[in-house]
């Protein structure tokens, strides 16, 4: 019965949470998200040799003067050779900033209508590709409109199941005093003429854009290792005092566990065995003269030489 927070289970944040929900409640916003600049992983991800790597397609994000109101938003591959802004958008937004190499983080504040629509409109399988860039577009849309006084009574009813398939239709008016601050206050977001503001749709989107911190979307092999090679470094910006080797784990004295490498509960290390830029879990045995190198190792793994 209330708005929702939706938060993908592949992130890893330390964003401070309240910025992103702090836009969704200050402009009564229907969408507010949360973004951050592209991270590449700095190391070659291992896997078959010669294996093309995919070109993955990029996002272009428009935002205005604030860097906050989301007022763009398409996927390179949905476009032709040309990226067409809609002339509503500029009437309102002159000054549009255009920004590549953001990754979504897949962390958004919904308002219930959307939930609402969700469910009625079947169609929609993917928050990120379809739901998301519709709730961008329809800012600047009007309405479906449902014309009334019809002859024919079919495409009377085929207009109202548009109507009511339309993200305004699940929009609640609200006239009350206690209107939100876009609508209803001396305060707004805008610069320039206010009867714009005033006037403006329902449906507004807004977004974060994290310029420092630890934000990551494990979901490829790459972004994984590189997030579980940042734990260190997460750690000690915790302010956790957790030993990077576990005090039960067993390491001879001619076992070598380089300063940047985490070793886990009762995992045994060889005789002239070298670990460097690795992740070993719990219960491993890694036997004599073995060298590991930028790896993840899970639990109870045996490595031997060779």
């Amino acid at each position: 019965q209330t708005d929702v927070l939706v938060l993908s289970c592949d992130l890893i944040t330390d964003v401070d949470l309240y910025k992103v929900v702090d836009l969704f409640r200050t402009h009564d916003a229907t969408l507010s998200m949360l973004m951050k600049k592209t991270h590449e992983p700095t190391d070659v991800v291992p896997g078959q040799k010669g294996k093309k790597k995919p070109v993955e397609q990029r996002d272009f994000i428009g935002v205005d003067d604030t860097g906050k109101r989301l007022l763009f938003m398409a996927n390179e591959a949905d476009l032709d050779e040309e990226l067409v802004i809609k002339r509503s958008i500029l009437q309102k937004h002159p000054r549009m900033h255009i920004r590549t190499g953001l990754m979504d983080a897949h962390l958004y504040c919904l308002k219930k209508y959307v939930v609402d629509f969700l469910v009625e409109n079947r169609t929609i399988t993917s928050l990120r590709s379809e739901l998301i860039p519709h709730l961008v577009r329809k800012q600047f849309s009007s309405p479906t409109p449902l014309q009334q006084g019809l002859d024919n009574k079919e495409e009377d009813q085929k207009k109202k199941e548009q109507g009511a398939l339309d993200i305004y239709s699940f929009i609640k008016e609200d006239n009350s005093l206690l209107k939100p601050a876009p609508d209803n206050s001396c305060w707004n977001d805008h610069r320039g003429d206010m009867n714009e503001t005033l006037h403006e749709g329902k449906v507004r989107c807004y977004v974060h854009i994290m310029k420092e911190g630890l934000c990551f979307r494990v979901n490829t092999l790459g972004l994984y290792i590189e997030a579980n090679r940042q734990v260190p470094k997460l750690l000690l910006n915790l302010g956790l005092e957790e030993p990077l080797v576990h005090v039960s784990a067993q390491i001879t004295d001619r076992g070598m566990v380089g300063s940047d490498s985490i070793i886990g509960s009762s995992t045994q290390v060889g005789e002239k065995t070298s670990i460097k830029h690795s992740i070993i879990g719990s219960g491993c045995t890694i036997k004599e003269k073995v060298k590991i190198t930028n790896c993840i190792i899970m639990n109870s793994v045996t490595i031997e030489e060779g």
